[in-house]
């Protein structure tokens, strides 16, 4: 079959190169015969001190002149002073060889440079040079261009891969050039026929690959590691951090922008979930320094990302590769001449609005039909609109009044340059953006120093050094109708109500309850300012060839303020006189390693490379927060606490961890075709108990280089074949800093009434677990890297299995032991899956066409619950009149955090009776009687009856993307996709009701042949139940971006390059989804110090508006 494959291919391209020879010839030949010649072209040339090579240089990008000289007798490196003003170029010559042995002759489009007594170089050249092109495979290749260096004199080859070009010079230089194919440069000297083989430009397979302290090649990768540079970073769009760049670009790598807000959180799992209780991010890796805030720094200062992915290449990390790993590498200074770079876009963002909402005439219809359903009820919240009232045209759109056309803008700038010892990379940076909700912004401001110095030839030294503030204002999600959730008061709240009134006051609904959402977005202030520092030196030592130390230390430091104020002007700061917070919370991470590498080859066949090393890193937090509330004046907003009458509420805690670790990793190389890696870490937590302090994490990888062997390579398909095996532990240890220790915690008792004195004392909290440990994660992975056709199509397909053991979970305890729960190592989950990636080059011609696609299954089960026969999962949101928050579940046999309810069974009709809802009348909903205390039906409704009812686990994941270059323009499109998961709209639970026009095909005994429950069923005892009503698909395929580029000739004095583009966001995505979104997770705002708060996925509760994004930017180098 793979034969088969090859031949038609070759056939096909064969076919279409010769149908379109002629087309391309006629092109080639009329371009090369019409020419901008002319001997008395003027140029006006300027300059001091320039080299004679410069000004030759000039004159050809000026002109059509092209030169030839024999290095050996011109010096062309000779420096002089040109001052030229509209001369011809004979004049311009003149001055530069005056006085020197050196002259000049024209022929034609030629200016042979010689010395005296070698004026017979002219004379030298060749009459014509002729030959064939052929790829590797002896095929003729017609349509390649062959050019003499530095001139338009050219042709093409035709049909059968020959061609023939006249007044070649013998010093000349041909260029044989296919797009696509690795282009040939060949010095004619005497030969009057030059026969060229021209192999395929391989998609880079000798690319050097950041692997954890060190590097590799990726032909010699063992596991499974993937890489994006920082062109598909920066390609075009408003990408704010280095998580969001990774969103589509790989396979395994599901990225989760849980909040479309401005600098909203993202989420990214690699190769699924592992834990229940513990943090399912990666760890970050950047610059060699180890941190969970790696993300958050400036896209324009990464060179590349490398993604481990398997155990095989997480397990140098240990403890803490269990969710993978992601290294990240900054640019710095490369010696030559000093590069200034900016790059910068201006954008604006526009609200996609999904939702069809009723107008302030439907809503009073459904508030009077509500009040006559309902009528008699204590609590009612509505009142009977008038007649003179419904005539009215009032209206009310809260989502106009809420939003705003958003501005996005990022701008950076970075110096690099150095000379042979010295290399130093400087950048400043800045984003911002407006959010498309009103007073809802992002900024960052960042800057960064990179040096590495050559201290002798056995001695470097570097640093780094970081820098970043991020400002912020947000919206939170707590709340309840006094103290209302803005995302979801501009969808539910009244339309009949004005948002501004005439005196400029905010307007409520009759009796004043209830905070107008435009108020509440406006006058509540919630702002939070993240300053972060990282300094980072190294010094390295090489004692002997092939032997090397590295010693690196560094320190993170990150300050956190968040303070918010509830002025008077809403309607629960009128209540308390404006209710104000402050929060601080400071971290402190130090590092060092130190690590020893030696290489070495034994007789030419044997490569070996071992790697060991020490860390120590010392972990530091600390937090205060204070609540106030009473307030003389809202001047004072969160700034004087001091000024309140109430204190609220006030909290402090300081914790502290210590992580020592020894690793070691050996690479042996036989021929170049048998590699094997194995590696070793050990990992010292103060985390774990006593027993369990200590954890070991082994790793083993094999790869075949199948392309090597003769057997292959008499194939002739193959142009890279690579088959990979590993097998690995790592662990996982995100749990508290004191989760195996006996912890104490304080309690505030008064203890005399009548003269309300406190005391505080101690009491027994958690017990001592010595036997807590690592989350450990086992993983296999299988691989096979392909490539056809000299490696313009590459195909990588990974298989992996990984098991998680000793889950941390939250164990219940008997309520005789005096404790409610405690940390324990129990239970397992499974991922397993498969990963397919795929890299062509398409078209080779003018026209060049690239395109990468990337897809991936995973599997995710519950094994093992230790004992506990299920976990229900809430969320600490408000959801209206939802009047359960279980949402999720966690149960063996089932995906992790699986959406949990009741199932829903339509409509109960006129006439018709339920036995298990025998108080429900026509028009409620009808809910599956599934099981009962005993697990088998029971004929009534209760909790018992819920069950799984969805996955947030898509059944896969895609991206792809397209890339086209013409000349000087160049044109990327990105689609990426989600197909088979679910989503619990909560949004929806609030409106369908009440506020979207699904309201108006709510059941009315004239309307039986609907889905949506009768007018005031949510205000029913019964009502408000998760179910799978609200349980939508959220598959989607979205075309992520756009980017067209221009990008300017290089010969525009003082640029090395420049390119403009124009980019598009989000512009269309195909989804059955109703909210705003369906690539949202509300779940992922969750502390991640709570309960399973990683485990539950798949809530869409009020998130943030999603937008359309048009970019304008430009890319320039000085």
């Amino acid at each position: 079959m793979i034969f088969l494959l090859s031949w038609v291919w070759k056939s096909k391209m064969v076919f279409i190169m010769r149908l379109t020879f002629a087309i391309l010839l006629l092109c080639a030949l009329q371009s090369f015969a019409i020419s901008s010649f002319s001997q008395n072209y003027r140029l006006s040339i300027n300059q001091k001190n320039i080299s004679v090579e410069n000004v030759m240089r000039m004159i050809e990008e000026q002109t059509d002149y092209y030169f030839m000289y024999s290095a050996v007798n011109v010096d062309v490196k000779r420096t002089v002073d040109v001052e030229a003003s509209n001369k011809v170029v004979p004049e311009i010559l003149d001055d530069v060889f005056r006085n020197t042995e050196i002259s000049y002759k024209i022929k034609g489009h030629l200016i042979a440079l010689s010395k005296a007594g070698d004026e017979n170089l002219l004379a030298q050249q060749p009459s014509k040079v002729s030959g064939r092109v052929t790829d590797t495979s002896n095929e003729s290749l017609p349509g390649v261009t062959v050019l003499v260096k530095g001139s338009t004199t050219g042709t093409v080859t035709d049909l059968d891969g020959n061609y023939t070009i006249s007044g070649v010079p013998a010093g000349a230089t041909l260029v044989f050039s296919f797009v696509g194919m690795r282009s040939q440069e060949i010095v004619v000297g005497n030969q009057s026929v030059i026969n060229v083989v021209l192999s395929v430009d391989a998609v880079g397979i000798e690319e050097v690959v950041a692997i954890g302290y060190g590097y590799q090649k990726k032909s010699d990768l063992t596991g499974a590691v993937v890489s994006v540079s920082s062109e598909d970073i920066n390609l075009g769009g408003t990408v704010s951090n280095a998580a969001q760049a990774l969103q589509g670009r790989t396979a395994g790598v599901l990225v989760t922008q849980n909040s479309k807000a401005p600098g909203g959180s993202i989420s990214i799992r690699i190769r699924g979930s592992n834990s229940i209780s513990s943090n399912n991010e990666p760890l970050y890796v950047v610059d060699g320094f180890p941190t969970s805030n790696g993300a958050d720094i400036n896209p324009n200062d990464i060179e590349s990302m490398q993604i481990l992915k398997d155990a095989s290449a997480t397990a140098i990390y240990g403890a803490r590769g269990a969710n993978g790993v992601i290294l990240i590498t900054t640019k710095r200074g490369k010696k030559g001449e000093s590069q200034i770079t900016y790059n910068g876009y201006l954008g604006t963002q526009k609200v996609v609005n999904p939702f069809d909402m009723i107008n302030g005439k439907e809503y009073m219809e459904l508030s009077n039909a509500l009040y006559q359903e309902i009528e008699g009820q204590e609590n009612q919240e509505y009142a009977v609109y008038t007649q003179s009232q419904l005539q009215s045209n009032v209206n009310t759109d809260w989502v106009e009044e809420a939003t705003r056309q958003g501005i996005v803008q990022d701008h950076s700038i970075q110096f690099k340059g150095g000379s042979d010892n010295t290399q130093v990379l400087a950048s400043l940076g800045y984003f911002d953006q407006k959010g498309v909700m009103k007073n809802t912004d992002f900024s960052r401001f960042s800057g960064r120093i990179n040096v590495d110095q050559k201290v002798n030839d056995y001695i470097k030294a570097g640093a780094t050094v970081f820098a970043q503030r991020e400002s912020s204002n947000f919206q939170l999600y707590a709340g309840n109708i006094l103290n209302q959730n803005v995302l979801l008061g501009i969808l539910t709240y009244d339309p009949t109500v004005p948002a501004v009134l005439e005196d400029g006051s905010y307007g409520r609904p009759p009796g004043g309850r209830g905070d107008n959402p435009l108020a509440n977005l406006v006058e509540r202030v919630n702002d939070m300012t993240k300053d972060k520092f990282n300094g980072n030196v190294f010094l390295e030592i090489e004692p002997i060839k092939n032997l090397s130390l590295r010693m690196n230390g560094g320190v993170e430091l990150i300050h956190t303020f968040q303070g918010r104020y509830l002025p008077r002007s809403t309607y629960q700061g009128s209540i308390d006189d404006g209710v104000a917070g402050r929060n601080e919370y400071s971290s402190l991470n130090q590092l060092f390693d130190a690590v020893v590498n030696y290489r070495t080859t034994i007789n030419k066949d044997h490569s070996l490379s071992a790697m060991g090393g020490y860390s120590y890193q010392k972990f530091g937090y600390q937090s205060e927060s204070i609540g106030v509330k009473g307030f003389s004046t809202d001047l004072f907003s969160y700034h004087n606490v001091g000024a309140a009458s109430t204190i609220t509420g006030v909290s402090s805690y300081r914790k502290e961890s210590l992580l020592v670790s020894f690793f070691g990793r050996f690479n042996y190389s036989f021929k170049d075709k048998y590699l094997a890696t194995f590696t070793l870490r050990t990992d010292g937590s103060s985390r774990f108990g006593e027993e369990n302090r200590w954890g070991t994490f082994p790793s083993g990888s094999l790869a075949w280089r199948l392309d090597q062997e003769p057997f292959i390579q008499d194939m002739n398909v193959f142009s890279n074949l690579k088959f990979r095996a590993g097998y690995g532990k790592t662990g996982n240890d995100q749990v508290g800093e004191y989760a195996s220790y006996a912890l104490m915690s304080n309690t505030h008792l008064t203890f005399d009434a009548a003269t309300n004195t406190a005391g505080t004392h101690l009491n027994p909290n958690t017990p001592e677990n010595p036997t807590l440990k690592w989350e450990t994660t086992s993983q296999y992975n299988l691989g096979l890297d392909m490539g056809f056709f000299n490696s313009r199509l590459g195909v990588s397909i990974d298989a992996y299995k990984k098991n998680t053991s000793d889950l941390l979970i939250q164990k219940n305890l008997p309520t005789y032991s005096g404790f409610f729960i405690v940390q324990s190592n129990v239970g397992e989950i499974e991922n397993k899956g498969f990963e397919l990636e795929l890299n062509s080059i398409n078209t080779n011609r003018d026209l060049e066409w690239t395109t990468r696609f990337n897809f991936a299954v995973n599997r995710n089960e519950v094994v093992s619950l230790g004992g506990e026969s299920e976990i229900y999962i809430t969320s600490s949101k408000p959801v209206g009149n939802v009047s359960e928050e279980q949402f999720a579940v966690i149960r063996e046999g089932e995906p992790l955090g699986s959406l949990f309810g009741y199932v829903y069974e339509g409509v109960l009709q006129e006439g018709e009776t339920y036995a298990p809802q025998p108080n429900a009348k026509p028009g409620d909903p009808k809910f599956r009687d599934i099981s009962g205390p005993e697990g088998i039906p029971d004929g009534t409704i209760t909790s018992d009856d819920r069950t799984i009812i969805g996955s947030a686990q898509p059944d896969f994941i895609f991206g792809l993307t397209n890339d086209f270059a013409y000349k000087n323009f160049d044109l990327s499109v990105f689609i990426h996709g989600s197909v088979g998961n679910d989503l619990l709209n909560m949004t929806r639970m609030n409106l369908e009701w009440k506020r979207t026009t699904e309201a108006l095909d709510r059941w009315t005994p004239s309307n039986t042949d609907t889905d949506i429950p009768r007018n005031g069923f949510y205000y029913s005892k019964s009502g408000g139940y998760i179910n799978s009503h609200f349980i939508e698909k959220a598959s989607f395929v979205r075309l992520k971006n756009v980017t067209l580029g221009y990008t300017l000739p290089a010969n525009i004095k003082f640029l090395s390059s420049m390119r403009l583009y124009v980019a598009a966001e989000n512009l269309f995505t195909i989804t059955n989804y109703s909210g705003w979104d369906p690539e949202v997770d509300t779940k992922g705002y969750e502390s991640k110090g709570s309960q399973n708060a990683n485990a539950g996925t798949g809530l869409d509760f009020n998130s943030y508006p999603s937008m359309r994004s048009f970019t304008v930017g430009l890319n320039v180098s000085f």
